[in-house]
Order: C-alpha cells, then sequence, then structure tokens
C-alpha cells in the first residue's frame, strides 16, 4: 500500500487552498454526456429479417470508393464490383477473435510485385497462427491471379486473409469447421503529387511511446493491428508523417506498415534484424537489387557499399546516419529527414534514397519478381 501522509490542521486564519482541477477525462466524460443530450431524438430502430437486413445493405455499397474483385472460399466465388458490398460473417474467427492473418502485395502496371513471397509468408503467418490453412502456395497464387484478373486493376493492391473459419459460436474454442480465405483486389491510382512531394521535402518520424508486439506475434503478419493503428495516430497527432516502434531494450523497431533503414557513413545500408518485428518483402528485394552486379556502380556513386540486417540498432545509429527510409509494399521508398525532432544527415533527401526508390519502381514493373497478369 501506499502511505499518504496525514494532512497538517490549518489554522483558523488561513485561506483554503483552491479545489483542485478536474481530471481530463472527467471533463471530456461531461461534455461528451452534454453533446448526447443535446441531440435531436434517436431515429427509431427497425427489427427486420435478416433477409430485409440484407437488402437494407445494398444501396451501402451504392456510395463505395474501392471497386474490384473479392474471392470468398466458403463459397468459391469471386464477386465482381464494390468491395464495399462484399460480406465477412459476424461469427467469422478473425473478426470476432482476431485469429486471422493477411498478407498485401502491390500491383503496378498489371502485374503483382512480389507475389510469390508474400504468399509464402501468407503460409508462414497462418502456420505460426496455428491456424489449419491446408492451401499450397500454389493453388493459393492461382487463385490471387484469378482475382486480379476478374478485377481488371492494373495498379491498386491485392490483399489475402486467413482465418481461422466461422464459428458456430463465440467461444473462445468454437474454431468453426474450416479455414476461412478471402482475397480483395482494388484499384489504386498512384498518388503522383504526394510521391512527388515526399521525395523533395521528406518524411518526418518520431518514436512511438506505443509498446510493440512481443516477438513471437511481431514477426507474424496477423489481423490484430491495434498497436499498428495507434502507432499511426499518435504520430499523427504529434504532427509526424510516420511513428516507428521501439524494442523492449530501446532497438530501433519497425513502422506501424513498413520497415525502417539507416545509410551509416561506411556505406551500409542498416535495418533491424527480423527477430522483433515483421521481416519486410520489400525492404528483403531492396537488399536483393543492392546485391545484385549490375546495380552496383549507380549505388557506389551514391553512397551505397552493402546491405545489413544482422545487429540490433541504437539511437545512435540514427543520429549518425546520413540518410533514413521507410520501405514497404504500400509506401514503396519514402525518405525520412528528421527523427524526434533531429536532422537526419543534412535535412535533405538524399541521393541513395532517391536511386532505390528508382530502382524499386523500375523492379515493380520489369523485375523477375513480377508475376504479370495477362502471361498467366
Amino acid at each position: 500500500r501506499h502511505c499518504v501522509p496525514r494532512a497538517r490542521a490549518m489554522p483558523h486564519a488561513a485561506v483554503a487552498p483552491s479545489p483542485s482541477p478536474t481530471p481530463r477525462w472527467r471533463a471530456q466524460h461531461r461534455a461528451r454526456v452534454r453533446r448526447v443530450r443535446a441531440r435531436a431524438a434517436p431515429t427509431p430502430i427497425d427489427v427486420v429479417t435478416v433477409d430485409e437486413y440484407a437488402e437494407k445493405l445494398k444501396p451501402l455499397a451504392q456510395s463505395a470508393t474501392l471497386v474490384g474483385a473479392f474471392y470468398d472460399s466458403r463459397v468459391n466465388v469471386i464477386a465482381r464490383g464494390a468491395l464495399r458490398a462484399c460480406a465477412i460473417p459476424l461469427l467469422d474467427r478473425g473478426f470476432h477473435r482476431g485469429h486471422g492473418v493477411f498478407d498485401a502485395c502491390a500491383i503496378r502496371g498489371g502485374g503483382a510485385h512480389a507475389l510469390r513471397a508474400h504468399v509464402e509468408r501468407l503460409v508462414s503467418s497462418a502456420r505460426e497462427a496455428r491456424i489449419d490453412f491446408n492451401r499450397d502456395a500454389d493453388e493459393i497464387e492461382a487463385i490471387v491471379m484469378a482475382t486480379i484478373r476478374a478485377s481488371g486493376v492494373r495498379d491498386g493492391q491485392v490483399r489475402m486473409y486467413v482465418t481461422s473459419g466461422v464459428a458456430r459460436s463465440f467461444a473462445l474454442t468454437d474454431m468453426g469447421d474450416m479455414a476461412s480465405f478471402y482475397v480483395a483486389c482494388y484499384a489504386k491510382a498512384p498518388d503522383v503529387d504526394g510521391d512527388a512531394r515526399a521525395m523533395r521535402d521528406g518524411w518526418r518520424a518520431v518514436s512511438s511511446p506505443i509498446p510493440i508486439k512481443p516477438p513471437k506475434y511481431a514477426r507474424l503478419k496477423s489481423t490484430n493491428y491495434m498497436p499498428n493503428v495507434h502507432c499511426a495516430m499518435d504520430a499523427s497527432e504529434r504532427g509526424a508523417d510516420v511513428g516507428c516502434f521501439l524494442t523492449t531494450d530501446g532497438f530501433i523497431g519497425e513502422g506501424p506498415g513498413a520497415n525502417v533503414a539507416f545509410l551509416t557513413p561506411d556505406g551500409t545500408l542498416r535495418t533491424p534484424p527480423a527477430t522483433e518485428v515483421l521481416g519486410g518483402i520489400t525492404i528483403r528485394r531492396i537488399k536483393e537489387l543492392i546485391e545484385m552486379p549490375a546495380n552496383a556502380k549507380a549505388l557506389r556513386k551514391v553512397g551505397v557499399k552493402k546491405f545489413d540486417d544482422s545487429q540490433p540498432l541504437s539511437a545512435f545509429v540514427v543520429i549518425g546516419a546520413e540518410e533514413a527510409m521507410l520501405i514497404g509494399s504500400a509506401c514503396d521508398v519514402k525518405p525520412i529527414v528528421q527523427w524526434d525532432g533531429k536532422l537526419i544527415g543534412d535535412g535533405t533527401v538524399g541521393a541513395a534514397t532517391k536511386l532505390l526508390a528508382e530502382l524499386l519502381a523500375h523492379d515493380m514493373l520489369h523485375g523477375d519478381a513480377r508475376v504479370d497478369v495477362d502471361a498467366m
């Protein structure tokens, strides 16, 4: 127990202290209550059948912005149109228990970049999550490519989800009859202006106070994204472009949806080992591009000699880095010019970051890791 010192008796002539301010959470709660009471009477709630409920959902798809195709293993169909109209059951354990994994792959110019690697990581994540998913990589890849072709998407993203299935109840141990597999493919036009602005001005990063996931769960790509969402929210609230998790030992971790890398003065592009963070597919591809003899000369001109992901990275690596960058399939390569208010290098977007972004962009359109939709 904490010992609370006894308050001294105050002389009659003394002035009583002013009351302590109302705690912030209590003031916020009272403000919410006032807002709720000020609202008009709530709209009456209709009681309908499940079929009538399904009919009421249909108009919601008319305002959808994501259009493409959706594969559902429960009925083994690919549905084309607005993804908002597609449905996942309430009793799917990936929803109500978070027992699911996913992966995502960029589509550029009618090709899926590093699709095989993303599929293999999906299978590995499902195994580590103890989901009985009995489809092999070849079958998964065929379904994903069929979904992409059905969508007609040339530039966008394809997302793959595996859950432990649709249960009969909300019980923790009710695992469902079989795993569910969903694929969603949608168009996403390149953000030309945003990308140009990022490559001109760079991004600001901050160390996140949000605890990183334990290594066992950080190394698999699960649908449990609460820490990731909070990390992104915290960064935005602090006026930064991206937050970065720190490990329990205070080393550099990862972004909420991408890996981080630093170019050190010895010409090494360093990134944390995949022991306490997710092993990124895109940063692995960056490593391969750095190690390709055809790229060696151009990389040396901008100061990149090798890639290293064998050692934990302390804050001193950030302080001494010449360049820093965020690398992932959703963001490609984005320069970081400021970290926790301190400039990286001279505070401008470096030549190495620009070259690596160009090499990755070329690889997405012409590299051997690309799977062309029209070729299958």
